[in-house]
């Protein structure tokens, strides 16, 4: 009786193991959302140029040395948040490497958000690069660029 009793409970357990198939179950593809973004992706050298302009400008007004932006790397988007709802501005959060004239390399922390440029018609980015804002204007560690 004990090895019929056995045979009978290996049987349920590895029915109730394996898979669920339903006789009507298609497989099919996650829908994909397509958006047409306003802003820029965070490697657009558009971008690019406007992060290290305002670093470029802003280096020498804070900090005691004049620093430039030598190359960036490593650029990749942190989040994006598409306009709708209670949002009125599209931002996407982007993070990278940039090495510094002085040689060193540093997290750069960059947003781009439309419609925030000129008269409100177009995006505009701005970055914080770790450790080189003195006067804490995007947070302690550039909290603010950081988002997530």
């Amino acid at each position: 009786m004990r090895p019929c009793l056995a045979a009978v409970s290996a049987l349920i357990a590895a029915s109730i193991a394996g898979p669920a198939v339903a006789a009507d179950y298609v497989e099919t593809a996650p829908a994909m959302i397509v958006t047409t973004a306003k802003v820029p992706a965070c490697d657009d050298a558009r971008v690019m140029a406007q992060v290290e302009d305002q670093f470029e400008y802003g280096a020498p007004n804070t900090i005691p040395a004049s620093l430039a932006v030598v190359e960036f790397s490593g650029l990749f988007e942190k989040a994006y948040q598409p306009r709708g709802g209670h949002r009125e501005i599209e931002r996407r959060y982007c993070q990278g490497t940039a090495l510094i004239s002085s040689g060193e390399h540093r997290t750069v922390y960059y947003v781009i958000e439309y419609p925030m440029g000129y008269a409100g018609l177009s995006w505009r980015a701005e970055g914080c690069v770790l450790g080189l804002d003195p006067w804490k204007i995007y947070g302690a560690n550039c909290e603010s660029l950081r988002r997530f």
